[in-house]
């Protein structure tokens, strides 16, 4: 009987300790998503035929139209190109299809969200701009130079999307997780704090890199996990991307612009055939591969501004 009243002491105390971690970091979890409700405040809403688009516009300089990458929006277009664009130029940021306000229309097709953002820039007056498209953002990014030549200066694709994937390829398991993770708030939000390393693994950054990364390159990782919150409001956009690639792949055949196309061979989740596809495709392109840095070019965050720098001074054809 004293053993059984210990062990219930024990229990107790355990019970009691867990239940106060669990107060104390759901609390904290409540704070950080009305800090991302208050940033997620910070933009405008324009009905096109091709469905409402959400977007922001910061900054001056030469226009780029920043496409984000799943898991993303708007908010987190603007934080690329922070990264990787510094504050030298005028960002409008997007938040498409699926993705936060961005609701996804019966419509949806990758050529109709490249009608979308030109639409956008009508309403802007902006007659051209560098389109950069990230990850996800690849495919409409590509579309939309291909369909509006006349409308796109240059092209910049990073770690980016440019073909479905080869027809029986089983989803990888790390790919089921973040779905599964995506669609709590409250999980994603455990993962950004106590496994950063972990998630950042599932998002194509292998941990070997990660254990690797500078101070900065760390903070620059969970800025990047920080901005997707609230995770589920990202979620439909995910699962659209998917359908929308494997319904109309992107065309490439129109393309006049150059081009600059920049990947990791360790990308774990987009592969870098991704960038030998693009740069085979596209005329005018140059192919930029880093032997490390994982998907989100993070430890490569530098070098990849100044090709981006040195790309667009080259080019010299951007006009607003």
């Amino acid at each position: 009987m004293k053993n059984i009243k210990s062990l219930s002491g024990i229990f107790l105390i355990i019970l009691c300790a867990v239940l106060l971690l669990f107060a104390v970091s759901y609390l904290s979890f409540l704070q950080d998503m009305r800090s991302a409700e208050e940033r997620l405040s910070a933009s405008e809403m324009l009905t096109t035929p091709y469905g409402d688009i959400e977007y922001a516009v910061r900054g001056e300089g030469t226009p780029v139209l920043l496409l984000h990458g799943a898991g993303g929006g708007f908010d987190f277009g603007l934080w690329s190109a922070r990264v990787f664009f510094g504050n030298t130029h005028k960002i409008i940021s997007v938040s498409r299809y699926g993705y936060l306000r961005s609701a996804v229309p019966e419509n949806a097709s990758i050529r109709n969200q490249a009608g979308q953002y030109a639409v956008l820039l009508n309403h802007l007056n902006i007659t051209r701009v560098v389109v950069a498209g990230a990850s996800a953002g690849g495919p409409s990014a590509i579309q939309f130079a291909n369909d509006y030549p006349e409308r796109c200066s240059e092209l910049i694709l990073i770690s980016a999307v440019s073909r479905p994937e080869p027809p029986g390829n089983e989803e990888p398991v790390y790919i089921k997780i973040i779905h599964v993770i995506q669609q709590s708030d409250y999980s994603y939000w455990l993962f950004t704090r106590f496994g950063q390393s972990t998630i950042l693994d599932f998002m194509g950054i292998p941990q070997g890199v990660y254990s690797n990364f500078t101070p900065e390159q760390k903070q620059y990782a969970q800025e990047m996990l920080d901005v997707m919150h609230p995770m589920t409001l990202r979620y439909a956009g995910t699962m659209n991307d998917a359908e929308m690639l494997l319904a109309n792949p992107v065309s490439m055949e129109n393309i006049t612009c150059p081009a600059l196309i920049i990947h990791a061979k360790d990308d774990a989740l987009v592969n870098y055939s991704h960038a030998l596809n693009a740069h085979e495709k596209i005329p005018q392109s140059e192919l930029i591969l880093f032997d490390t840095g994982g998907h989100a070019m993070l430890s490569q965050a530098d070098p990849v501004r100044q090709d981006i720098e040195q790309f667009l001074s080259q080019s010299g054809r951007n006009t607003i």
